[in-house]
């Protein structure tokens, strides 16, 4: 979108050497923490446009982002709204986009729709970046980089003292 409410459109690409139901697949897995996601799992009645979803913390307790489905053409697009639970900023928008290429499968995190001037403008782009290079490491070997390792293993240990805004029973699914 180009109205000045909002921050430019950031779209973060990557190739991954895996086959696309592979890539999807381990996008869209909800049976376990997902290590790109801060250890982090989809928590959903179900993946489908209209359905709400949050991130669920490893231990249950914390919720780190909320939003709805918007659109899921499998093994090819996932969109949904977004919000940081940590901030009081409005939904913006992220979708991911893979399409095999001869190279692999080019996995594509878009970001639309940011308040500009938010605070999660800047929290959106490395954590966007942190997505991308972590779900490529991940899919291609088995495990996310080390630095991921080290900063998951960090929040692990900090999840004691998880702000209470955080807790997961302040954020039931669809609020």
């Amino acid at each position: 979108m180009t109205d000045d409410k909002y921050a430019a459109r950031q779209i973060y690409k990557v190739i991954i050497k895996a086959p696309i139901e592979t890539v999807w697949s381990e996008l869209i897995k909800t049976t376990s923490p997902r290590p790109f996601f801060w250890n982090s799992s989809w928590d959903t009645p179900s993946m489908q446009a209209g359905q709400p979803f949050r991130m669920l913390s490893a231990d249950k307790r914390a919720v780190g982002v909320v939003g709805e489905f918007l659109e899921m053409k499998p093994p090819h697009l996932l969109s949904h709204t977004f919000r940081l639970t940590s901030l009081d900023d409005p939904p913006s928008k992220v979708t991911y986009t893979l399409k095999e290429t001869p190279e692999g499968v080019e996995f594509c995190l878009i970001t639309d729709n940011i308040a500009a001037g938010s605070k999660s403008v800047k929290s959106m782009d490395s954590g966007a970046k942190f997505i991308v290079e972590n779900f490529k490491a991940f899919v291609e070997t088995g495990k996310p980089t080390f630095g991921a390792r080290v900063q998951n293993a960090i929040f692990a240990l900090m999840g004691p003292m998880t702000p209470k805004a955080l807790r997961a029973e302040n954020w039931p699914l669809g609020r």
